[in-house]
């Protein structure tokens, strides 16, 4: 019976794979004039691939946002797989320099003529794509099952399953001119024209200053260039706002005068044993949002890097620390000698984007790595005279041994490691515990609002930062969004500079899962730390039970581990809700402003939705109203989509447009356990906000709501019922991914953000568009 069972099994396999229907020739119209890539084609990848192609969650690893990304291919592998053993890090412009050293990493081209074929893997897709314009079904790239294919026979099969999985992914096709002129280009050879290196001469200028100080031969420069270094290796360097140009600061073989030539390291913390220079290399790929991190380098900038770390004196002689690996992951260790208060000071005043870092860092995606935060919550930061790691020269030295980070293990740590390293509690219990005795010893009265950092004075609003979690990813903001949050963090210098180390400069997104296990979990401990420096404002005798409404289960409770300590605080406080009168007060002292929409103020009363609206201040009344808690479905019908985050479009009749992002913040009963994240929530305590312009870097949804439709269209909002009629009604504003003007308005809300922010715009990401095509 086996046998007869095998032998079946055996001429099915071969019966269907001599079934499958081969691959049908392309068609197209030759566009018969000489083509650029520059003017011609990139422009297309820029507004139809690259919002898909272009990070590490790129399907296929298929990464379109520049000519060498379209000439490497795709891979098979994938970057986010659960593995026991760290992976070769495939990262463009680093780890391979031509096509055939990613030939030898598993990379196949897409561009390249197939076997006995006069026809291209992306030709192929484009032609689906054309044939059968019709989304069906649902479509995420990032959780749907992509083949990856690399050959004819296995392009037939995956056609023949899926015939409306052409490129566009889930959105309308091309315009035929576009198709056109692409399957011409590609079928010409697909010839690159794109001149690199275009720099301007202030630009140059500029780069000639900045690399004479980070390769200044004085050890002293030497150190500072390396704690620069590994603070900038993921920024998006700016010189020159005009010019549009972005620049990386890279270790290269080459010095200035000679074309930069990256040296490939895993981690910016990793020994390069031949000489190397400190480089700035223009960035070729186009400019996407969710890993644009600014960073603007000026005069100004080089004379703060000489005051703070040239100038003042060091207590140590100035030395070269070694590249051990061991203890290159702590920054607080490795670079004890630079003075705290300088290392502090150069985090602080580029504070956003060293929190963006966290943000928009390695990690492109992940919903369990980012449930490790509430869904929104203000940061603050302590001031540098009241910050005792920086005032006692003694607390941070003897305390380095209780701060350490998992990252230490790197990105191949043993299963011994990994549960010695989870289990071990003992040196934050400790690290605590000494950190009370001192604070209590400077400050007997205990802490007030001068503790509290005010921001940098030329900057405005970031003495307080915002962050919000849209499920699988997040964004940070100056100043206080939303109303008063669930928890707060107050960042000192020791927890700023171990988190940065942990989430940016020492995670590996290639190394095995115990790796990434253990940088998760020991941002649970991050994150208790920042709330509990937050606790040390309240009165001693509310923090315990605040801190267990934050963590309700018992099992969060016995995991997040908190020790609160007995030292006073010094603020006089008028009522019992201490976290709403802490936050109040706070905002008045950092002089940072309540958000307009969506801070409720005592007393408020909620606003009729108004049958005609006229302004924009009309609008925002009704918004606030909005976001109060509500007995709608519209927030459940969202989050069980996981769709968190909509840009809306409100079209005036005068011509003037209203952009505003929809927010949706889900409460959670902890944020302490690693997974079944749906049952530790409480959806009748989910609010929404409304924030003026665009948030996050991953749209759920466009909205375009007419002026004279706002009255239907907020009644939906407070109103919806989840049924057939109200979805319905809902479609009315919502632009889905198989609406045929889907793309008109990609282009809008793209060109929108441009105009807003030039600086910061970069391409939204649609891999997390709502899945479902609906064809009406």
């Amino acid at each position: 019976m086996k046998l007869q069972l095998i032998i079946i099994s055996l001429f099915t396999l071969l019966f269907t794979a001599c079934s499958v229907k081969p691959l049908e020739p392309v068609s197209f119209e030759t566009v018969n004039k000489e083509i650029s890539f520059t003017n011609d084609i990139k422009p297309i990848l820029d507004n139809r691939c690259v919002s898909c192609h272009s990070c590490y969650n790129s399907p296929c690893q298929l990464k379109l946002s520049s000519y060498e990304g379209l000439e490497r291919g795709g891979s098979k592998a994938d970057v986010y797989a659960n593995r026991m053993n760290a992976d070769s890090p495939t990262r463009l412009f680093i780890d391979a320099i031509n096509q055939k050293e990613w030939r030898g990493k598993g990379f196949f081209s897409v561009v390249d003529y197939l076997e006995n074929s006069n026809e291209s893997i992306m030709m192929q897709y484009l032609f689906q794509k054309d044939k059968n314009p019709l989304n069906l079904g649902n479509y995420s790239p990032e959780e749907d099952e992509l083949s990856c294919t690399k050959d004819k026979d296995e392009l037939a099969l995956f056609f023949e399953d899926n015939p409306h999985k052409g490129m566009p992914y889930g959105f309308p096709a091309l315009k035929k001119e576009e198709y056109n002129l692409l399957m011409t280009w590609l079928k010409d050879g697909a010839i690159d024209d794109t001149k690199k290196d275009d720099i301007n001469n202030f630009e140059k200028e500029q780069i000639k200053k900045f690399e004479a100080f980070l390769n200044n031969k004085e050890t002293k420069y030497q150190v500072t260039s390396r704690y620069i270094y590994e603070h900038l290796f993921l920024a998006h360097i700016s010189f020159d706002e005009k010019s549009g140009n972005f620049f990386e600061l890279i270790r290269s073989t080459t010095p200035t005068g000679f074309k930069p030539k990256i040296i490939a390291t895993r981690f910016p913390y990793d020994e390069v044993k031949e000489p190397f220079y400190y480089r700035f290399r223009k960035i070729e790929s186009t400019i996407v949002h969710k890993t644009h991190m600014v960073y603007e380098l000026n005069d100004k900038k080089l004379e703060r890097y000489n005051e703070l770390f040239i100038k003042p004196t060091w207590e140590q002689k100035p030395y070269l620390p070694p590249y051990d690996s061991k203890i290159s992951a702590n920054a607080l260790k490795i670079f004890e000698q630079i003075p705290a208060s300088s290392r502090y000071q150069f985090l602080l005043d580029d504070i956003h984007y060293i929190i963006m870092t966290f943000i928009r860092g390695p990690v492109c995606k992940g919903q369990i790595a980012l449930n490790v935060i509430n869904d929104h919550f203000w940061v603050m930061f302590m001031d540098p005279k009241y910050d005792l790691s920086l005032q006692d020269k003694y607390f941070l030295h003897d305390n380095i041994p209780n701060l350490s980070i998992p990252n230490e293990y790197g990105e191949d740590p043993s299963l011994f490691k990994t549960f010695k390293a989870l289990d071990n509690y003992e040196l934050a219990k400790k690290y605590e515990t000494n950190k009370a005795s001192v604070y209590k010893q400077y400050y007997p009265n205990g802490l007030n609002f001068n503790a509290i950092w005010k921001g940098n004075q030329t900057q405005e609003n970031d003495s307080i930062l915002t962050i919000y979690r849209h499920f699988n990813s997040a964004s940070v903001h100056k100043g206080a969004f939303g109303d008063i949050p669930k928890t707060l963090w107050v960042i000192d210098f020791p927890l700023l500079e171990r988190i940065y180390y942990s989430l940016v400069a020492g995670f590996d997104v290639f190394g095995n899962t115990a790796h990434q296990l253990l940088v998760r979990t020991h941002m649970d401990r991050l994150r208790i730390e920042g709330e509990s420096n937050f606790l040390e404002f309240l009165p001693k005798e509310s923090r315990q039970e605040y801190f267990n409404s934050w963590y309700e289960g018992w099992l969060a409770q016995y995991l997040s581990v908190y020790i609160p300590s007995d030292n006073n605080v010094d603020i006089k406080y008028q009522t019992k809700d201490f976290k709403k009168e802490f936050a109040n007060k706070v905002l008045d002292y950092t002089n940072t402003k309540r958000d307009s929409i969506n801070f409720i103020e005592d007393g408020y009363k909620q606003n009729e939705i108004k049958k005609v609206y006229n302004t924009k201040e009309e609008i925002e009344k009704t918004f606030k109203t909005l976001t109060l808690p509500n007995s709608s479905k519209i927030i459940k019908h969202f989050t069980d989509g996981e769709s968190n985050l909509a840009y809306i479009r409100i079209k005036m009749n005068s011509g003037e447009n209203f952009v505003y992002t929809l927010v949706i913040n889900r409460w959670h009963k902890n944020v302490a356990l690693l997974f079944d994240e749906e049952s530790r929530l409480e959806p009748s305590k989910d609010r929404i906000n409304f924030v003026k312009g665009f948030i996050g870097s991953y749209p759920n949804l466009f909205v375009v709501v007419n002026q004279n439709d706002l009255n239907e269209f907020f009644n939906l909002l407070q109103n919806y019922k989840d049924t057939p009629n109200d979805d319905k009604r809902i479609s009315k504003f919502v632009i889905n991914r198989a609406d045929s003007n889907f793309w008109e308005n990609f282009d809008w809300f793209n060109n929108e953000f441009k105009k807003q922010d030039s600086l910061q715009y970069g391409l939204f990401d649609l891999n997390r568009y709502y899945s479902k095509a609906i064809n009406q």
